[in-house]
């Protein structure tokens, strides 16, 4: 069922939805660049298991990580048909593993709600048309696996730095 612009609320904060396992998720659309298929990655040395290594996006170096793993869903495997979002944190993109991309929501800003049960890596819960999104916080996400290391440092190197 697609959403039309009547459905669309002024100060709806649009939402990009994803699943992991049988959990969903969210991410607001500013914070998403695109949707890609998994390319191939180079292995960093010393990572943490999360962390799948990083890609060659148009130049630049894209860390990306398995969200399956850090939430502690079932791994389904990688192949050709493997989804994965970039999202952007200030000045750091980052990839992120996903079971499957699902679509661009409008959200009603009173159905998102901060939650004390929320879990690591978790900013709030929304309850939407008979359903729970977890939205992920994509700045947690960065801290955590990408701190200001040395690995953090050579991933903002540009070829024109």
């Amino acid at each position: 069922m697609g959403v039309t612009v009547s459905d669309v609320q002024p100060t709806a904060v649009p939402v990009l939805t994803f699943r992991l396992d049988q959990q969903e998720y969210a991410l607001p659309v500013d914070e998403v660049v695109e949707v890609a298929a998994l390319v191939e990655l180079t292995q960093v040395n010393g990572a943490v298991p999360e962390l799948l290594g990083v890609a060659n996006r148009h130049g630049a170096v894209l860390p990306v990580l398995d969200l399956r793993r850090v939430l502690g869903t079932p791994d389904t495997g990688l192949d050709t048909t493997t989804l994965f979002i970039v999202g952007q944190y200030e000045d750091q993109m980052l990839g992120l593993v996903v079971d499957e991309v699902q679509q661009v929501e409008f959200i009603p800003p009173d159905a998102s709600h901060k939650s004390s049960t929320s879990g690591q890596h978790i900013r709030g819960i929304i309850s939407y048309r008979q359903r729970m999104l977890q939205i992920i916080e994509l700045a947690s996400l960065a801290d955590e696996y990408l701190p200001g290391s040395a690995l953090n440092d050579w991933l903002k190197v540009t070829p024109d730095g």
